[in-house]
C-alpha cells in the first residue's frame, strides 16, 4: 500500500477506529442499478471478504471509498439521439424542436443506462489520529470533491478542510535561487515555471540542471516555480505543487528495503509493513513542510 499521490486535509474532529467503523458501515459499497449512473460505499482497504472498513496500524487509519460509474460514451448517445430524431422527422414530416431535442436525449439516456458497462474507481485516504490529517491518494479534482462529499455524508457533522498555507511559488523560486531549501530536500532536475501576470506563459523544464545560468535567468524574468521535483532524506522522490499536493511518488530502495525487513511470510503482516512505513514518512514529510509553508503555525505538526 503505497500511494502515489497525496494531499492533505484537516480534520476538526477526533474519533478512533471503532467509532469511524460504525459510521462507515452506515454507507457500504453496493453494485449500481441498472437504472443509476453511479453508486458510492465503504469498502475494506484490504480487499479482503468480512475484512474491517477500517484498517488500523498503530495511531494510521486507512480507508477505501469505491465508486462505480456507468461508462456511456458521449459519441453513441449522439449517434442513438441524431437516429431517433431522424424517424421522428421522416414519420410526421416536420422539425424537431430545441426543447424537444433534450426531451429527447434524455429518453435515449434512459434507455441507454441499464447497457452502459461499470467502471470500478477506488480513492484511498489515510487518517493520522494524531495530527487530525486526512491524507487522500489522488491528484484529481473530481476525485477529491467527490470523496470529500461522501466522506462529509458519511460522518455526521465532520469539518474537514484543506490547510490554510502561503503561498507556494514565491518560498519555491527563493528555495532554488539562494539554496534555502530545507535540509531535509534535495532539489531534483524537473520544475514548471509560470509568469503571474501572464498564466498563459509556462515553461517545463525537465531532466536538466536547475541551477544552469538559463533558467536563472527565466526567473530573474518574472518566472515563479509553480511545481518543483525534489528528494526528502534519500528516501522518497515527489513534486511538490504550488497547491501544497505531492504528486508522482516514488520510493526509494532504502525505504522500501526497510518494509521489506519488517516484513513476513504472512500477506497481512506485509500489508501492515508497508502501510505503517508509508504513512510515518508522508505525515513527516507534511509535518516539515507544514512548518514553511503554514500560515499559522500548527501546534501538533
Amino acid at each position: 500500500m503505497w500511494f502515489k499521490q497525496a494531499q492533505l486535509f484537516k480534520l476538526e474532529n477526533s474519533f478512533g477506529a471503532l467509532e469511524l467503523e460504525g459510521y462507515l458501515e452506515q454507507l457500504p459499497f453496493t453494485p449500481c442499478p441498472s437504472g443509476l449512473p453511479i453508486s458510492q460505499g465503504w469498502i475494506s482497504p484490504t480487499d479482503e471478504e468480512d475484512s474491517s472498513l477500517v484498517y488500523t496500524a498503530k495511531e494510521f487509519l486507512l480507508i477505501c471509498l469505491q465508486t462505480e460509474a456507468k461508462l456511456l460514451p458521449a459519441k453513441i448517445l449522439r449517434q442513438k439521439l441524431n437516429e431517433k430524431i431522424k424517424e421522428i422527422q421522416l414519420a410526421q414530416s416536420r422539425k424537431v424542436s430545441y426543447k424537444e431535442k433534450n426531451s429527447i436525449k434524455q429518453q435515449v439516456y434512459n434507455e441507454l443506462l441499464p447497457k452502459a458497462f461499470g467502471v470500478i474507481y477506488r480513492d484511498y485516504a489515510l487518517i493520522d489520529t494524531k495530527n487530525n490529517w486526512l491524507i487522500l491518494n489522488t491528484n484529481s479534482t473530481k476525485n477529491t470533491e467527490s470523496f470529500i462529499a461522501f466522506f462529509k455524508r458519511s460522518l455526521n457533522k465532520v469539518k474537514i478542510t484543506p490547510p490554510e498555507i502561503k503561498k507556494l511559488s514565491p518560498i519555491l523560486t527563493d528555495w532554488l535561487l539562494n539554496d534555502t531549501q530545507l535540509k531535509s530536500l534535495n532539489i531534483e532536475d524537473t520544475c514548471v515555471l509560470k509568469d503571474p501576470k501572464q498564466e498563459e506563459r509556462v515553461i517545463r523544464i525537465q531532466k536538466q540542471d536547475l541551477s544552469a545560468k538559463y533558467v536563472q535567468s527565466l526567473i530573474k524574468n518574472d518566472f515563479e516555480i509553480s511545481q518543483m521535483k525534489v528528494t526528502w532524506n534519500d528516501q522518497v522522490t515527489f513534486v511538490l505543487k504550488n497547491d501544497f499536493t505531492l504528486q508522482s511518488l516514488q520510493y526509494q530502495d532504502t525505504l522500501v528495503e526497510l518494509s521489506d525487513a519488517d516484513k513476513s511470510d504472512s500477506e497481512e503482516e506485509s500489508f501492515k509493513a508497508d502501510f505503517f512505513i508509508m504513512s510515518g514518512v508522508l505525515t513527516k514529510i507534511f509535518s516539515e513542510l507544514f512548518k514553511v509553508f503554514a500560515k499559522v503555525a500548527d501546534k501538533k505538526a
